[in-house]
Parts: structure tokens; sequence; C-alpha cells
């Protein structure tokens, strides 16, 4: 068997493999033997039929499927001879085959990069101390207060912290809203969500009153029909509502479904928060050492790897039942995608260099944990993890955990005073 091998960009590689003819020759009689005994020809019965007639009526089928075979079988020879690891799927580019000759077959393919070394000097992440400000659980607790608030009528005229019950039309045009009427829309006058000119323009409505507001829209934003544009609103107001929010008290712990007094269920609301501020933390102390271990390592990835990234990018979009052009989401994701391949290889590669493995106790804990989140004994949720089929997918999110957890404890970190980023 003759083999070459040539670079072309990146780590695509072309190879061109000859086996000999006597090879070729054999497989032929074997395949030229199979149609014999098991052709059904006219005449003659099963196995008895000329070589020369099997040779004529089955030469088609005979070569597919000695190209079948044969590259199959010469490819993954040639490959382990040259200690080639292909990614995706090869493509065959030239195929000369005939009975008594060598058969000559091209084909293209991608290899894994060689990382002789991941670098992982010098890591330092910057943690600010998060400070959770008292306005925060304030904040907390008022969003509480509003969503056990009483809601009911008045006759008055709305104030700014009332709810304003309206129909809608847009008269000018320009903007499609279906039939060209938005019936009983909930404004919210103290919503910060809720739009400024909206907020403004309704103090002080009445019922069954009408009233014209103007809304500029930004160009960013969030419903593309409005975005940019100058909307003309007539609005009619059918109810006015208030909102009675109960009293801060020992009571209202118990109406919120909290075990304590008012006190503690501040101090709650407080270990919550920083919980979460915490979480938080570990988050930006995981993304900056990734993102400083692939930007430090800059290795060349291979590009049928980005295709899958993105092919499940496009599937997600579907499923979601997304609007969107393909080609625009594919350029889009595509750096996500290349840095995502490139830290895939780098932690698996990481990973070997600093022995770091898996061991049955880290996936016997990552399944209790897993137990425990969902209120199951340990023993279901590992029948269930059994049947998933996702016990490769478990354990390599495992190993990249583990190597994370080895990068941070070879990382600087540099304490800075800033408070939380809400206060």
């Amino acid at each position: 068997m003759h083999i070459e091998v040539v670079e072309k960009e990146g780590l695509k590689r072309e190879m061109t493999v000859e086996v000999p003819a006597d090879i070729v020759e054999e497989k032929y009689g074997k395949v030229y033997d199979h149609f014999r005994k098991s052709a059904q020809i006219k005449g003659f019965r099963p196995g008895k039929a000329p070589l020369t007639l099997i040779r004529s009526r089955f030469k088609d089928e005979a070569t597919a499927e000695v190209i079948d075979d044969l590259i199959g079988d010469y490819f993954d020879k040639a490959l382990r001879e040259k200690k080639l690891e292909p990614v995706g799927k090869p493509t065959v580019s030239k195929i000369d085959v005939d009975e008594g000759k060598p058969l000559t077959f091209t084909i293209g393919f991608e290899i894994m990069p060689t990382i002789d070394r991941v670098q992982y000097d010098n890591l330092v992440v910057e943690e600010p101390v998060l400070e959770v400000p008292d306005g925060e659980v304030d904040r907390v607790l008022e969003n509480l207060r509003r969503n056990r608030a009483e809601i009911r009528p008045v006759e008055r005229a709305a104030g700014p912290a009332d709810i304003v019950i309206c129909d809608l039309e847009i008269p000018d045009g320009g903007v499609d809203i279906g039939d060209g009427a938005l019936a009983n829309q909930e404004i919210e006058l103290d919503n910060e969500y809720t739009v400024r000119e909206f907020r403004e323009g309704l103090v002080g409505a009445k019922r069954d009153e009408e009233r014209e507001i103007t809304i500029a829209y930004p160009e960013n934003y969030s419903d593309e029909k409005f975005a940019g544009k100058s909307v003309r609103y007539r609005v009619k107001i059918k109810e006015v509502k208030e909102r009675i929010l109960p009293l801060i008290n020992d009571g209202f712990a118990k109406l919120v479904g909290f075990e304590g007094t008012f006190l503690e269920l501040k101090l709650d609301i407080r270990r919550r928060l920083e919980m979460d501020v915490r979480a938080d933390a570990a988050r930006m102390r995981r993304r900056s050492v990734i993102d400083q271990v692939v930007n430090g390592n800059p290795i060349v990835v291979p590009e049928a790897m980005v295709e899958s990234y993105l092919n499940g990018v496009v599937e997600d979009h579907r499923k979601n039942k997304l609007e969107f052009e393909e080609k625009e989401v594919r350029e889009k994701y595509r750096p996500l995608g290349v840095n995502a391949v490139r830290w895939h290889l780098l932690y698996h590669r990481l990973a070997e260099q600093e022995n770091i493995e898996v061991s049955s106790e880290d996936t016997e804990n990552w399944t209790s944990r897993f137990a425990d989140n969902y209120r199951m004994d340990v023993a279901k949720a590992r029948e269930l993890l059994a049947k998933s089929g996702k016990a490769e997918e478990i354990k390599d999110g495992i190993l990249e955990d583990k190597v994370v957890d080895f990068l941070l404890s070879k990382t600087e970190v540099k304490t800075t005073s800033i408070k939380n980023k809400d206060a």
C-alpha cells in the first residue's frame, strides 16, 4: 500500500492511497463468487452460471462493493500508519479502479490539532467585594408586597401608582398590531418598564376618557415592529385600579409563607441575596480563567467541530420556533463556536497534562447532588441517569469542572472594594 499525505490549509489534509492490484483482484474474485452463489439467472442453477456471465451482468455492482469495502479498510489502515486522527466526515474526491489494476483513491479530511502543552501561567482574576445594600433587600420586600397586594377599582382619576385598563388603537397605521387595536391592556403607571410616555400621559385620566399619546421608540427597542418609529396611540380608559399593599409586620412574613418574624424574613432575604452574589462571583471567576486559557492558547480548531456547534445553535432556534436567518445566526455565533471548541480541546489536553481524572467517587457525588436537587433517592437517580444515555456527557462535565477547579487553585485573586452592581 502506497500512501501520500498533503497538508492543506489549517488542519485540512488530503490523503491519496494506492491499494495493490493483487488485493483488488482478490476482492473482485470474492465479490463475484458471492454474486454467483446468490444470483437467480434463467437457465442456470444457483452457483452454476459461467463466471464470464456473472462478470458482465454484475460488473457495476461488484465494483461498487469493492470500492466500499477496500476504501473503508485501507483508509483506516493508512490513518493508523500515518498516526492521524480525522475529525468529522471525510470526503472522497477521486477514485480510480478496475479489475487487474491498483485501486487509487483520494480523501480529504481534518485532523485534531497537536497540543504540546496547555499554558496557564500567570492567571489572575479581579474579584470585587460585592456587598448587598439595604436598598436591595428593601426592593425584594417591595416586590413581595406588590405580588400580594389587593387590586381594586376606583372611581377617581389615575394616580402615579395606579393601574389603568384601556384599549389602544393606532389610527395612523404604520405598525401591524393585528386588527389595529389592543384591547384591555393593563398599564402599571409605577412600573419602571412601562414606556415613559404612558406613565406620564395617563396620570389624571378617568374612566371613559380618551387620550392621545405619541411615543418615539428608540432604535434598539426590544420589539422590532416599533423600534425607531414614532407611534400615535388613541387610548380609551376603561377602568382605573389601585394597589393596596399589605402592612409590613410579622403577619406579612406569614402571608408570604415564611415561618418566622418580619426581622427574620429580612435576614433570610439578605442571606439569599448574599448567596446569589457569591454564585455570581464564582461564575465570573470561572469565566475569567476559561477566557484567559483560551486566549493564551490560540490553537487552530477543526472546522467540522465548529460546524457541529453551529448546527446545534440553529437547531435550538428551530426548536424554540424563533424567526431567524440561518446564515446570520451562523455568522453571529461562529466566534463563540470557535472559542467553545478551543476550550473543549484545551481542557481535555490539560486533564491529560496534569493527570486529572474522573473517579467513581466523583460520579457518585454528582449523582447524589442530582438526587437531592430532584428530591429522589440515589438508587432511583442512578437508574434514571443510566437510562438517559448521557453517562459520557455527565462524566465530561465533571472533568471540565475539575479542570476549572485546578486552574482556579493556580490563579491569583486580586480583591477590589467595588460594591454590589445593583447598589
